[in-house]
């Protein structure tokens, strides 16, 4: 009995890891001007806050997969690639967690990611409400992105997905970050799915 469990136990698969960032992203044009961006830790929800994946099941059920894991916590994969992608398609230099004293007006990112779903065989979805804002006393421009990729039904397929819909995402922040820095002493240029703080909820 003992052997046998022994080799059952040997015969297990090991565990896929799984990452977010695209090791050969290529660049898409930016300006040439650099900002300098703190991309902040990002917040998702509990459900899919660890390392395993966790796929949709029905609409009350979901599956935490043992055998499919991501590389690091799932926050930290997700501000990883956005960061990489803003840096693709701003020029951006993120300066998280790096001591920085200049003159030069630093960019603060805030993500709160609030669905992150997977549909093996359908679709992924990602909504995130996300903020830029600058330590100067200037409106804090908040807006919302909702990003839905369709995927084949095998988890890699699914991950692709999710890097697809991230790297939507960091093309639809790109924008307003631009036209944020370009009016640094006044309020961003309205822009679909944004506001700025003075303003009670996001325009649809």
């Amino acid at each position: 009995m003992v052997a046998c469990v022994t080799l059952a136990a040997c015969s297990s698969p090991p565990a896929r890891f799984h990452r977010l960032a695209e090791d050969d992203a290529v660049a898409v044009a930016a300006p040439a001007s650099t900002l300098l961006v703190d991309v902040l830790p990002v917040r998702v929800p509990p459900s899919v806050a660890g390392r395993r994946l966790v796929v949709q099941r029905s609409s009350g059920q979901v599956d935490v997969l043992e055998m499919d894991r991501w590389a690091s916590p799932l926050a930290d994969e997700i501000r990883a690639t956005l960061s990489s992608g803003l840096a693709l398609r701003t020029s951006a230099v993120d300066l998280h967690g790096l001591p920085y004293g200049g003159k030069r007006p630093v960019y603060r990112v805030a993500v709160d990611v609030q669905r992150f779903d997977a549909w093996p065989g359908s679709h992924v979805l990602i909504d995130a409400v996300w903020t830029i804002r600058t330590a100067e006393d200037r409106p804090m421009l908040t807006c919302r992105s909702v990003v839905r990729e369709v995927v084949p039904a095998g988890i890699d397929g699914v991950v692709q997905g999710q890097r697809r819909a991230l790297n939507a995402l960091a093309s639809q922040m790109a924008a307003p970050l631009l036209a944020y820095a370009a009016a640094p002493s006044e309020a961003a240029r309205p822009m679909a799915g944004c506001v700025d703080s003075s303003a009670s909820m996001l325009a649809k």
